[in-house]
């Protein structure tokens, strides 16, 4: 196995991007001199995301993917000036560090949701941020997988949600989105569990109307499941959960079910 004890990180940089993989053995080696003294500072962070950048779309061996995660995990929410939340300084460096290269690949949305899911606190700017991106890797294909049913529930459910653990109005807004978009598709029979608990978590959870669907509520949900111009069977799921536990349903809204 490779020693990158006593190399700066520049030589381990030219070294193991050389031929565009990164193998298991580069991939302990790395993770024995990141972690040497358990902190990974912010050199070490660059140095992360300008190897990711090379490798991307490689095949990588997955112990490359852990360790991104893993070290840049530790390196937003292990240091000491704001331990366990994303500050704003933090939320931009991310940004401005995974856009850098114009896309987001898989390694990035693993990091992405994996902040948020352990953040205790995270600017709002950068869960949107989490929701975009998650939103267009969902899309690419056009269905949602078992993984992805996982990785949406990790974020919507996360603490360092705009929303902390309850679902917002983005969150319910992006579980629509993704609805809509792979409505009828064969999509992970988790989905329509999910979506139809969370949406229905919204609505009959929130601190304004707690166990009841409001008027502005009703405007939105009805909105949102008359927007594409169908009333497919996750959203049939949805208005009967909806009439089940809802302790007052404007007519409007039961007139869908």
């Amino acid at each position: 196995m490779a020693d990158y004890a006593t190399q700066s990180l520049e030589e381990i940089r030219k070294a193991v991007v050389a031929d565009g993989v990164i193998d298991a053995q580069e991939a302990a080696a790395l993770r024995k001199r990141l972690f040497a003294d358990g902190i990974i500072d912010r050199a070490e962070a660059d140095f992360l995301f300008a190897v990711n950048d090379v490798v991307s779309g490689g095949q990588n061996d997955p112990a490359w993917k852990t360790l991104f995660v893993e070290a840049l995990t530790a390196h937003v929410l292990g240091d000491a000036s704001s331990p366990n939340v994303v500050d704003q300084a933090e939320s931009e460096y991310l940004v401005e560090k995974i856009g850098a290269d114009g896309k987001v690949d898989d390694a990035e949305i693993a990091l992405l949701v994996n902040i948020c899911a352990q953040a205790q606190e995270a600017p709002p700017a950068f869960h949107d941020y989490v929701l975009d991106c998650l939103r267009r890797s969902i899309l690419e294909d056009g269905v949602i997988d078992d993984a992805e049913v996982q990785t949406i529930r990790r974020v919507i459910y996360g603490s360092g949600g705009s929303g902390g653990q309850r679902v917002d109005r983005k969150e319910a807004d992006f579980l629509f989105d993704l609805n809509d978009a792979t409505s009828g598709k064969p999509n992970s029979s988790a989905w329509k569990p999910l979506f139809v608990e969370a949406v229905a978590s919204h609505l009959l959870e929130d601190e304004q109307s707690p166990g009841r669907v409001d008027d502005q509520e009703a405007d939105w949900l009805i909105g949102r499941i008359q927007g594409d111009n169908q009333i497919d069977d996750n959203e049939k799921s949805l208005l009967s959960e909806l009439l089940a536990r809802a302790t007052s349903l404007p007519a409007r809204v039961r007139q869908l079910c």
